[in-house]
């Protein structure tokens, strides 16, 4: 298998029920890279039993096969240095990620918009180190930041930009990466303390 592979196996999970439009743009911001040929790795792992289809808009989803295969790939990604950073990396983000729930909660309740936002600059910019720490053992998660950032930026002038799962929102970034770091560890939300 490919990085190529692992990073399309990864954005399926990342977009669960995402269009290959929304898949191709993951993979993209995981690579740093455009152009990729995304369909064809879609096509293929849709073959081996991977990844599923449905309804109208071609939503994709793993399938168990893929779910173990992107979990043995991730697993061989990461050596036991790079899994300890991984590890203290995660541990650092909970805390971020409960304020970070609370202030959803607020924000979609209409509670302080302004206090919102303020919270939602100062959680990105305390995440800062730990993206560092993550981009520096993996490139792929060097692309929250910028997205984070401009998210943030576009909330400003319109709130959507805060929770719209139909755009590269705050909430939709911040997901990604907490998704990303359960997935690179192994790890499930249920078990999350």
């Amino acid at each position: 298998m490919s990085d190529l592979d692992l990073l399309t196996l990864l954005a399926v999970r990342l977009r669960s029920r995402g269009s290959a439009d929304a898949i191709r743009a993951t993979v993209e911001h995981l690579s740093e890279r455009t152009g990729l040929d995304i369909d064809s790795e879609l096509v293929a792992a849709a073959a081996n039993g991977q990844i599923r289809t449905r309804g109208e808009e071609g939503r994709r989803s793993l399938t168990p096969a893929g779910e173990a295969e992107l979990s043995a790939l991730l697993a061989a990604d990461c050596d036991q240095a790079g899994r300890a950073t991984l590890v203290t990396a995660y541990e650092a983000f909970l805390p971020l990620n409960r304020r970070f729930l609370t202030a959803c909660q607020a924000w979609q309740h209409n509670t302080a918009r302004v206090a919102g936002l303020e919270v939602f600059a100062e959680l990105t910019q305390l995440l800062g180190p730990i993206l560092d720490a993550l981009t520096h053992r993996r490139g792929r998660f060097g692309s929250y930041r910028t997205r984070l950032a401009a998210a943030l930026e576009h909330a400003g002038a319109d709130g959507r930009w805060v929770d719209s799962p139909r755009i590269d929102s705050i909430h939709t970034v911040w997901f990604e990466l907490h998704e990303h770091l359960l997935a690179t560890l192994g790890k499930d939300r249920t078990t999350e303390r």
